[in-house]
């Protein structure tokens, strides 16, 4: 059993108590004349009987304390468990969506890269297609630059 330390100072003090000692003196002499049988001993178990129901009823009140302190340590410890668990399965829930978004993101990578494959490989047919155009083009140029040159010959004679 856990003892919360707040408590455990307050229960020391209220769990007995011990009967505390009578003043006859305030008993006036009337009293003890009126009544011989009853007298002083008859005060006194009554006195003892208060006492004693004082006590017990003392004794219940800390132990009725001591109950519900037990109670609420045990309240507490069940909390506890009811967090740890909670605690768990939101970990647990949180690495499963983690996967499942990592599942994703490497989905779209694979998409993605496909993507890119395909615009690689037109952009290099472009490419090549442009290389060959640009080769033709200056062949082209060059036929032209020589036919330029032969008309600007005067015709020979």
């Amino acid at each position: 059993m856990v003892m919360d330390p707040f408590f455990v100072g307050k229960m020391a003090s209220n769990s007995q108590s011990t009967p505390k000692p009578t003043d006859h003196s305030a008993i006036p002499e009337s009293e003890e004349q009126l009544e011989p049988d009853l007298g002083r001993s008859s005060f006194l178990s009554l006195d003892e009987s208060h006492d004693q129901k004082t006590s017990s009823r003392i004794d219940e009140m800390g132990k009725k304390t001591q109950d519900l302190i037990e109670k609420i340590n045990e309240s507490r410890a069940v909390d506890q468990e009811i967090m740890n668990s909670f605690q768990e399965k939101l970990m647990d829930k949180v690495s499963e969506v983690c996967q499942q978004v990592q599942g994703q993101m490497f989905s779209t990578y694979e998409e993605n890269s496909r993507l890119m494959e395909d615009r690689l490989r037109e952009l290099s047919e472009v490419l090549d297609q442009s290389s060959r155009l640009s080769a033709e083009l200056q062949s082209a140029s060059l036929t032209l630059v020589a036919i330029s040159k032969g008309l600007q010959r005067p015709p020979e004679q």
